[in-house]
């Protein structure tokens, strides 16, 4: 069971692996918990090796979430979880110094911190198949009420009381998993002995009764750094050093001498009946992991030297753990999207790291479309390899951009140590990063390449906009970006190969009659390797009909493509499908019609849930209501509709007040939902936003870009600080043209992978492209210029730019006034390739 095929170097390298990672900051507490049960032989398809984590927090009493600052609400992570209590500690190692018995060692607990029925059962009772385990166990029904998991506070009581059988450490699923917690099942589990019926686990008093928000404090407790510091401890006692030997004795960390691994060759029995109860003993009574580590573990490095390691990603620029402990509640004007002078003052020292905000002029570059005008907007947009943009706008029309960072370093001869932003390790705790220390400007152009015909999708309507999605990732030989649209507008789907280097379509493919009616709604997710997991590399594609229906398919990395889907999936009584979404992560697809959110499961097509649109809060809208006034409340007739990797839904409903079958007032709002099919909460919308125009989540799944009206809004995903304004990225300029309906964003992305972004893309209305420098593009930059074919591009180009710059003094206003620097730049350019050139072949 505990990879019997596998060698002890393939072992040691994974381990090594695994925590090289997680010293330097670029995997979680939990991922590093979840690798280290997989290595130690645990999974989750084994209740009697199921994965172990421990209890982290010690506080389920107060009314308010408990500060994760202070070391009081956590629980000793040095002792094992039957030493926590002194009196029931003293009494077991009496017994242990008494014990003498010649057939077997001594041990302090005759229980075990993981069991398949004393804890995995236990603890999981309210989900299937473990409910029917539990019966099955309990001879075909549950246990006495009693005895049944119904309080987290009772339980942790009972764990560090004076009860030598109760030493239970906790599932994976206390902090990942609400759905545990609630009885939605709704199993008969009996009546208590106080008359208390048995249903949801009732929770400390700081969840509020949510379990989401329950699981969601349980997880930033185990990401602290009150908790990261002490973690060491606990794996030496459950992976490490202190499980066996000296060290453990030492540690009060003795268990049964059947449950080590190892322990005793049960091959080598020859008693039937003796093996027969070895091996019962073995599976139903506890065991502890596999031993990984003989020396103590590492702790974790620093702050300061995890940020200079750690992989960025956009959460971490926002240090969104801490934004969701932040206990001031929002006020009302920032609940409804509106961010005052005062807000702005009272959170001064936050909006001075915000990326988007504050960020200078340097930073971004905004590329209109050449005249003359009007443009259809940019409706998709993709960054692609290290220097190359893809576009597409309402008309079907692939618009081709290349772009490169001229980075400014003021002391080349400094040591890079020192990009982290920190002074020195003794005081980074009072020293800020500077999110904005890369200097440096853009050098883009949108490119024109020589064609015969306009490279274009294969059908567009000229009262529709182009429903289009492009891959993320690079197919046939990670050179060409996958495409796929409506084919031609009675349901069929097309399928294109584009090159963003030499802005051709390599390949075509029109899959006829895919559904009965026009294609309205497609996206895409990455898979396998392509996702940063195991596997083949690919995209899994959902596409909605007007005809109420939904097809999954699935792309591989390489030159072939399917010619059907993987499945086909209804439930939206012939409406029309607005909206859709995929997530390969959480293994399920979502569909939204006016009426209904259907949530599919994508290894077999059945429908898991079905969300209605929740009703608004009358606030908005109470003071024009009156009696006999209609409310309705529909989804949106928007693609904007993702996923978060944290379990939750992010959809856009729309609130109409009728009068006599006349529009008084619409509202439009973004709604929070969990997976599980729970309304978390609204935001509204402001009137001159718009209708947003599409969601995209973060890679960790904490925050969500809203697409919309003169900006890019950053939205907390949590259920502590539920849609939280978290940053806005303006679109607009002060001095001309301020109006947000102007200046529209109907998608983002962020490149040049998913697992590096150091630039945003925002696709933009008349044809105009966005793009946005984030922390860390400078030395990414440098990094890729040594091996890059836009090392000489970008060497050509730099110089002259950097000559606009210093001339008008800032980028965003570069490609509205180098019409009479034309001359000069090219000649510039010339002198420049020249003397390259020269120098080279010296």
């Amino acid at each position: 069971k505990q990879w019997p095929d596998r060698s002890g170097q393939f072992l040691h390298e994974e381990l090594k692996k695994f925590t090289h990672a997680w010293s330097h900051g670029a995997i979680s507490n939990f991922d590093y918990l979840m690798g280290l049960n997989c290595l130690a032989g645990r999974s989750f398809n084994d209740i009697c090796q199921y994965p172990v984590m421990p209890w982290v927090l010690s506080n389920y009493t107060s009314e308010e979430v408990p500060d994760l600052t202070d070391i009081t609400n956590f629980r000793d992570l040095s002792k094992p979880i039957g030493a926590l209590n002194e009196q029931r500690l003293e009494e077991l190692l009496d017994r242990f110094s008494s014990f003498d018995d010649p057939t077997m060692p001594p041990f302090m607990y005759g229980s075990h911190y993981s069991t398949s029925a004393g804890v995995v059962c236990h603890f999981l009772l309210r989900l299937h198949p473990f409910s029917s385990l539990h019966r099955h166990l309990q001879s075909g029904h549950f246990d006495v009420a009693d005895r049944l998991f119904s309080s987290v506070q009772r339980t942790w009581e009972m764990c560090t009381g004076r009860s030598a059988a109760e030493v239970k450490e906790l599932t994976p699923e206390f902090y990942c998993n609400p759905s545990f917690l609630k009885n939605t099942n709704e199993l008969k589990l009996g009546t208590m002995q106080d008359g208390e019926v048995l249903g949801d686990v009732i929770l400390p008093p700081w969840a509020k009764g949510s379990a989401e928000k329950f699981v969601e404090v349980m997880r930033l407790a185990l990401e602290s750094d009150v908790c990261t510091e002490m973690l060491p401890d606990w794996i030496d006692l459950v992976f490490g050093k202190k499980q066996q030997g000296k060290s453990a004795i030492e540690a009060n960390n003795v268990f049964f001498y059947l449950t080590y691994y190892g322990s005793v060759d049960v091959a080598s029995i020859e008693d039937e009946a003796l093996r027969h109860a070895t091996e019962l003993q073995i599976a139903h009574f506890g065991q502890c992991p596999m031993q990984l580590f003989y020396r103590r573990h590492a702790k974790k490095h620093s702050r300061a030297m995890s940020v200079r390691s750690r992989r960025q990603t956009l959460s971490n620029l926002y240090d969104l753990n801490s934004e969701a402990l932040n206990t001031k509640r929002s006020t009302a004007g920032e609940r409804e999207g509106k961010v005052t002078d005062e807000m702005c003052d009272k959170h001064s020292e936050i909006a001075k790291q915000l990326p988007f905000s504050n960020a200078p002029m340097s930073y971004w570059v905004h590329l209109g479309a050449p005249p003359p005008g009007p443009h259809a907007p940019l409706v998709s947009i993709r960054l692609a390899l290290s220097d190359r943009c893809l576009a597409v706008d309402s008309k079907g029309i692939f618009h081709f951009f290349r772009w490169a960072w001229k980075p400014e370093f003021k002391d080349e001869s400094s040591d890079e140590d020192e990009d982290d932003g920190y002074t020195s390790e003794e005081t980074h705790l009072a020293t800020e990063i500077d999110i904005f220390k890369d200097s440096g400007c853009f050098v883009a152009q949108r490119e024109l390449f020589s064609f015969r015909t306009i490279p274009r999708l294969p059908f567009s309507s000229a009262t529709r906009s182009a429903t289009v999605c492009v891959s993320q990732t690079l197919f046939a030989n990670r050179s060409l970006l996958l495409v796929l649209s409506d084919g031609d507008g009675r349901g069929a789907l097309a399928m294109q190969l584009v090159d963003p280097v030499k802005g051709a379509i390599r390949g075509e493919v029109i899959v006829p009659a895919a559904h009965a009616d026009r294609i309205t709604a497609m996206k895409m997710d990455p898979i396998g390797t392509a996702a940063g997991q195991g596997g083949v590399g690919g995209e899994l594609a959902i596409v909605g009909s007007a005809d109420g229906s939904v097809s999954l398919w699935r792309f591989i990395s390489s030159h072939f493509w399917p010619l059907r889907p993987r499945l086909r999936m209804m439930g939206h009584a012939g409406a029309s499908v607005h909206a859709v979404a995929v997530s390969s992560s959480l293994g399920i697809c979502a569909s939204i019609s006016s009426g209904r959110c259907c949530l599919f499961d994508i290894g077999n097509g059945a429908m898991v849930r079905n969300l209605s649109p929740p009703q608004l809060e009358p606030d908005s809208f109470q003071s024009i209501l009156l009696e006999g006034d209609n409310v309705v409340t529909t989804f949106a007739d928007t693609s904007a509709l993702s996923f978060s990797a944290l379990g939750f839904i992010i959809a856009v409903c729309s609130t109409k007040i009728m009068r006599h079958g006349e529009l008084i007032k619409e509202v439009t709002s973004i709604e929070l939902f969990t997976v599980e099919g729970t309304h978390v909460s609204s935001r509204i919308v402001q009137p001159h936003e718009g209708v947003p125009c599409n969601l995209v989540s973060t890679i960790d799944g904490r925050a969500v870009f809203v697409c919309g009206g003169g900006k890019v809004s950053v939205l907390l995903v949590s259920t502590l600080q539920p849609l939280k304004l978290v940053d806005e990225w303006k679109l607009s300029t002060d001095g001309e043209n301020n109006d947000p309906s102007k200046h529209v964003a109907h998608d983002i992305d962020f490149g040049p992978t998913i697992a590096r972004p150091v630039v945003a893309a925002a696709a933009c209305s008349e044809g105009a492209l966005r793009l946005h420098a984030l922390q860390g593009i400078s030395k990414w930059s440098q990094e890729n210029q040594r091996t890059s074919v836009t090392t000489a591009v970008g060497n050509v180009l730099a110089l002259p730019a950097q000559t606009v710059k210093n001339a008008l003094g800032g980028v965003g206003r570069v490609f509205n006034s180098t019409m009479g620097f034309g001359k000069e730049i090219g000649k510039e350019a010339v002198s420049a390739v020249k003397e390259h050139e020269g120098g080279g072949g010296g």
